[in-house]
């Protein structure tokens, strides 16, 4: 298996844009959100009618977190803090504040001191979801804001008012997403097809005892929730061969896949499928490197209930690249990609729904889809 490096994005810009219910907007500029080579986490928690707590994991050793709150009907900033920060291992630091409003965008900005990266986030908080308000942590008291963990983990629950916390436990293998051109996206629904609804006391424990997603909830009438899933120990990163085959489906035919699928040496099959796609093993070597680092930082950035490659947005980033320009707006995301030589510039709009970020399919996006697979096909990086 190889070892896949990740490197350095340069030059690639972030809009972000959080729009008020007046149709004002507040515009920032920074380096790109999804860098391959700097991994933040985050998880808000609404404590009380007024105090939140971010709780923040930042690969960095030391780094300067800029904490920016605005009011989505007054137009106003809230909240406007800065803190220096140093990191051991993988620390997770939480840092309480107060801002008076139900609902209000914040901001999120990290520095890394020591080589200049840059991490940018805004979004939407709203104290009327009440799984906002849920705290989760380790038994050893330390918040988890990866929505991944390691099998048998136990997990803490706790909420403010409530007495009884839900978890759906869901073991199905959930299936990749649609082409973009597709109609035939699929939204999660929390209310189907789950194993088990296992009621927990508030503060109290759960062990995750089995592989899937488990779906955290203080009403089980709500679609809103939290994703906690227990994959394999390796996740983010892609470790064994089966896990290459599936997520190669994005660019192979259908007769391909069954055939690497049903061979007998799964990992000599996929090997023969991208020397086929390249000029010699060297290259062979950069173009798998390159596709299974995107699959990685899909998973690493892109899971809800399901691996982060098989969403909307792991799908195109690994087919497309790190977009251009990325827009936020109250429940949109939008990536553009400016043109190449082959294709138009492209537009990806993305809904943000209940934790989950669902893309606009669209006809026409067939052309810019077949063309940049095409090119997977051929060998033609374009990083």
């Amino acid at each position: 298996m190889h070892k896949y490096i990740l490197t350095l994005v340069n030059s690639l810009i972030i809009i972000l844009l959080c729009s008020c219910y007046s149709g004002r907007s507040l515009h920032k500029k920074g380096q790109i959100l999804y860098k391959t080579n700097f991994e933040v986490k985050h998880r808000l928690v609404h404590t009380s009618k007024d105090s939140s707590i971010l709780h923040l994991l930042a690969d960095s050793d030391e780094y300067e977190l800029s904490l920016m709150a605005f009011s989505t009907e007054r137009r106003m900033i809230l909240l406007d803090k800065k803190k220096v920060f140093e990191n051991k291992g993988e620390s997770i630091v939480s840092i309480p504040f107060k801002v008076n409003e139900p609902e209000y965008f914040l901001e999120i900005v990290i520095r890394d001191l020591n080589d200049g990266r840059v991490f940018r986030d805004a979004f939407l908080a709203d104290r009327n979801i009440s799984s906002q308000s849920v705290t989760i942590r380790k038994t050893d008291g330390s918040a988890i804001v990866r929505n991944y963990v390691p099998i048998q983990s136990e997990i803490v629950l706790h909420h403010p008012k409530e007495k009884t916390i839900w978890v759906k436990y869901f073991e199905k293998d959930f299936r990749s997403a649609s082409p973009p051109f597709s109609d035939r996206g699929y939204k999660f629904n929390p209310k189907e097809n789950f194993s088990a609804a296992i009621p927990v006391p508030n503060g109290g424990t759960v062990k995750l005892e089995g592989y899937g997603l488990y779906f955290i909830q203080t009403d089980t009438s709500f679609y809103n929730g939290i994703y906690i899933n227990v994959f394999e120990e390796s996740y983010p990163r892609i470790s064994s061969s089966e896990q290459m085959l599936k997520s190669t489906r994005y660019i192979t035919k259908l007769d391909e896949y069954k055939t690497m699928k049903n061979s007998g040496n799964i990992k000599e099959a996929i090997d023969k499928f991208w020397l086929g796609k390249a000029s010699d093993k060297e290259f062979a070597k950069d173009l798998i490197k390159t596709y299974y680092t995107r699959v990685q930082v899909a998973n690493r950035d892109f899971t809800t209930y399901k691996e982060g490659w098989k969403t909307d947005r792991g799908m195109l980033y690994i087919i497309f690249g790190i977009p251009e320009q990325i827009v936020k707006v109250r429940n949109k995301e939008i990536w553009i990609y400016s043109p190449t030589d082959r294709r138009d510039g492209v537009r990806f709009e993305f809904k943000r729904r209940h934790g989950q970020s669902l893309l606009v399919h669209m006809e026409h996006f067939k052309r810019p889809w077949d063309v940049e697979v095409f090119e997977w096909r051929k060998g033609i990086l374009n990083d």
